[in-house]
């Protein structure tokens, strides 16, 4: 479950539903998809955390958020974790809780893809989407191998707002 800050749940979000396109089904949204309540709850978040900060592109994320083991992860401009769906315990062993406020790095070790990271890196500084795989350790310091999406989410003024990452375990 994700970690908001007490103004998120204000009055101004309790009518989402009905103000903003993406959640209503209209023609840029393709068919609804069933969630399970958990992942309905992570998506409601997410959404309500997306049009507080004005994106104005939206990563397909629902469908991502379907598979219970997938992850999304929202960053700032910073690449500091400010959300994390509950699929990232899942995944990865460490609670949102635990993710909130760190970079998502310390997930990584020793055996983590060097030219990988500097790609992300680099897309990351020039603000483009970006994807691969990394090997990812849990707390327990077992791998395994995170297929990553990364996108930039921008507001109205074309601002980088945050960065949201998809997240699933990939196996060789």
């Amino acid at each position: 479950m994700f970690d908001l800050s007490s103004d998120s749940s204000s009055d101004a979000f309790m009518n989402i539903r009905l103000i903003h396109p993406l959640l209503i089904g209209n023609e840029f949204m393709s068919p609804p998809i069933a969630l399970s309540e958990e992942a309905q709850n992570d998506y409601d978040i997410i959404c309500r955390y997306a049009i507080k900060q004005g994106w104005i592109r939206w990563a397909d994320f629902r469908l991502h958020l379907k598979n219970p083991s997938h992850a999304v992860v929202v960053t700032d401009p910073q690449q500091t974790i400010l959300l994390a769906s509950t699929g990232f315990e899942r995944m990865t062993g460490y609670t949102p809780k635990f993710a909130r406020g760190k970079k998502p790095k310390f997930l990584q070790g020793k055996d983590t893809e060097v030219e990988v990271r500097a790609m992300i890196r680099e897309h990351i500084q020039k603000r483009i989407p970006v994807e691969g795989v990394l090997t990812n350790y849990r707390p327990d310091g077992e791998p395994y191998l995170c297929k990553v999406q990364i996108i930039p989410m921008f507001n109205k003024s074309y601002e980088l707002v945050n960065f949201i990452a998809l997240e699933n375990e990939v196996f060789p």
